[in-house]
């Protein structure tokens, strides 16, 4: 994710799921707009939008075909909520942080500060070194910590005072801003991937139990004071490191930065793929909002396509996907894909999608079935009668006059071979038309 300095760019790091978690009753008040259904399509929840230089038809483009975005101002959501009103935005503020500035060569904070959004105007996250209490901030070493990386210190998710502080000026800013709820990036376990200054721990699993209890204890406390009207929705990065103790059930939803593999074709071992695939599955299992992002190479579609079969295999009903490759509205034709609804229920466990002959995960849909390798080893697939494989071609940033780029084909097919870390969307009868769920 992105920080406003103007922008930082923010690191993510992996975290596992597990327990249990109650959600709060609806608060008096406006009536909340509704994360729309994905059961029967494929939803995108756009990362950002450059508004100041998207044109009339890109701002009606995104409008009409995403469920939602980030980090806009009042006037701008107002503006894309002028063509659908049901337009989703979620307020971007760092989860257990506290933002300042880039660190200078010695890791020591600057005076360029890091800007959140509030109404109409960008202002600056730190309230000002008298307003900022000792007492807020995680000491480690009788030290405050302060991330080199992106500019911002590490605070007590235990202390009164900080909680109160902080989640009251987050309040007035969903207010301010007409957000439907919070997107709390960088909500792991923060010794998995920053440095810190002084330096924390590199694996101490005392400090890694006793940080997700902190981090558990503090979604209660956020989501009692949303009492219903606003989301939590944090970063929890990829979940793929192996001993983080991290209990995210009690979120309304979460972001997966690194989605089915680490970006631009960084794949994933498939211990790694696996474990990430069963992370998520209780989430989605107990309908937690889910926005699976990965940043594929613009033109690689095999690797598009990857990451899209990856998400119809744990697809739930209120699970979006984000290819993010612009600032700029972007669109890819596979999200045009129609599927159906799925035929096969959210299993437990990935293994119970791995098909005994083919040795490749595979879901059914009303209307074909995803198959997915994401081993180093070649499968060879009979699929025993006529499918018509999907193949995209192009896609990428729209038109300034809204034109989205890219067309799907479709090729008959009896067999297959599935090299490493491939997939296949394969139609039971070659379509006639095809479209966003979202599309008016």
């Amino acid at each position: 994710m992105r920080l406003r300095v103007v922008l930082l760019a923010a690191c993510a790091v992996a975290v596992s799921v597990g327990g249990g978690g109650a959600f709060s009753a609806p608060a008096a008040g406006r009536a909340a707009r509704r994360f729309p259904s994905t059961r029967s399509g494929i939803l995108v929840f756009n990362d950002q939008l450059a508004m100041r230089s998207t044109s009339e038809a890109q701002v009606r483009f995104a409008a009409r075909h995403y469920a939602g975005s980030q980090k806009l101002t009042r006037s701008e959501a107002r503006h894309l909520r002028r063509y659908n009103p049901s337009f989703l935005v979620l307020h971007y503020r760092l989860g257990q942080s506290l933002g300042h500035s880039p660190a200078d060569a010695n890791g020591d904070p600057t005076g360029r500060f890091i800007q959140i959004v509030r109404g109409d105007q960008w202002v600056r996250e730190w309230p000002g070194d008298a307003a900022a209490k000792e007492e807020w901030f995680f000491h480690w070493g009788g030290s405050r910590v302060f991330c080199r990386d992106w500019g911002h210190y590490l605070m007590d998710l235990d202390n009164p005072g900080w909680r109160a502080w902080w989640s009251d000026q987050v309040i007035r800013e969903l207010k301010a801003n007409e957000d439907d709820g919070v997107f709390a990036d960088s909500y792991m376990v923060p010794n998995y991937g920053f440095t810190w200054n002084p330096p924390l721990p590199a694996v101490d699993a005392a400090f890694e139990t006793d940080w997700a209890r902190r981090e558990h204890a503090f979604t209660d406390y956020i989501r009692s004071r949303f009492a219903g009207r606003w989301k939590w929705i944090p970063n929890v990065s990829g979940l793929t490191t192996t001993r983080d103790p991290s209990d995210y059930s009690n979120v309304d939803g979460v972001m997966i930065e690194g989605f089915a593999e680490g970006g631009h074709g960084q794949w994933f071992p498939i211990m790694d793929w696996e474990l990430q695939m069963n992370r998520i599955l209780p989430l989605v299992r107990a309908d937690r909002i889910l926005i699976a992002q990965s940043y594929p190479e613009i033109t690689d579609v095999e690797e598009r396509l990857f990451i899209l079969s990856s998400y119809l295999l744990i697809k739930g009903d209120h699970s979006y996907l984000n290819l993010e490759v612009s600032s700029l509205p972007e669109w890819f034709p596979e999200y045009d894909l129609n599927l159906g609804p799925p035929k096969d229920h959210l299993p437990k466990m990935i293994s119970a999608l791995l098909h005994p002959s083919w040795q490749v995960y595979v879901r059914r849909y009303a209307k074909g079935f995803v198959l997915v390798n994401p081993t180093e080893t070649e499968r060879r697939v009979d699929l025993g009668r006529q499918y018509f494989r999907v193949q995209p071609r192009d896609g990428g940033v729209v038109a300034k006059d809204g034109v989205p780029p890219g067309s799907l084909t479709y090729e008959p097919v009896r067999a297959l071979v599935l090299g490493a870390h491939r997939s296949a969307v394969l139609l039971t009868k070659r379509p006639t038309a095809g479209g966003s769920p979202l599309k008016r």
